[in-house]
């Protein structure tokens, strides 16, 4: 697959089987994506890989607390209120929540359906597999710019490998789980989640196009 391919027709997955990537798989995807820049090179991410007998304890754990309403505490808090964004971001929000849901035929008012939706978040949306992007709480902003461009690397990547990836702010939701299940200490702060695996071509929450701003709204030239 071309790079500019890859940019235009990668889209976030959200159904997948229940089966593992193989660890060779992982490893070149992990492999080409650790190319990304950062500041000075200073390469600041750290990144561990959830299978088997993990990905059960994280997924059993976090399932509890989100099925109870617990709220988490996630190391960077979540931006959930609208007043936190101006409008046309909300309104790019609003459209894409309303997309994935009329995609798998759930109402708005269908508060069981949603909640539902909400803890498949949790399942790694059915995969086996997640990677999880953590870095050193001394590290700061420019470093996180950074992971960012290594994650975008790791979408492409398993793209052009004809897998599916959703990097997910819900998998990071109970940080003290992920610490205690890769064995890490507390200084250790997680950014992100990537749930990445097989998945089905056929479900209608893989096959949604969002919106992108046009060119000429994104973009002004100073000659």
């Amino acid at each position: 697959m071309e790079l500019f391919e890859a940019l235009l027709t990668r889209t976030s997955k959200r159904d997948f089987e229940n089966k593992p990537v193989p660890k060779e798989t992982i490893e070149k995807i992990l492999s080409a994506s650790l190319k990304a820049p950062s500041w000075a090179n200073s390469q600041p991410w750290e990144i561990a890989v959830s299978t088997g007998k993990t990905s059960e304890f994280i997924k059993k754990s976090v399932y509890k607390l989100a099925s109870e309403d617990d709220p988490g505490n996630p190391d960077f808090p979540f931006p959930l209120s609208p007043a936190l964004w101006l409008d046309k971001q909300n309104a790019n929000m609003f459209e894409t929540g309303k997309l994935i849901y009329e995609s798998m035929g759930i109402l708005r008012d269908d508060a069981a359906k949603r909640k539902d939706f909400a803890l498949y978040n949790q399942d790694f949306f059915g995969s086996q597999t997640a990677i999880y992007i953590y870095m050193d709480e001394k590290l700061g902003h420019w470093s996180t710019l950074d992971c960012g461009m290594l994650i975008q690397n790791i979408l492409l990547a398993a793209h052009d490998l004809g897998l599916g990836a959703c990097p997910q702010a819900y998998l990071v939701r109970y940080p003290d789980i992920l610490r205690e299940a890769f064995k890490l200490p507390d200084s250790k702060k997680f950014l992100l989640g990537i749930s990445i695996g097989f998945y089905k071509k056929d479900s209608a929450a893989n096959n949604i196009q969002t919106s992108r701003v046009e060119l000429k709204d994104a973009v002004k030239y100073y000659d």
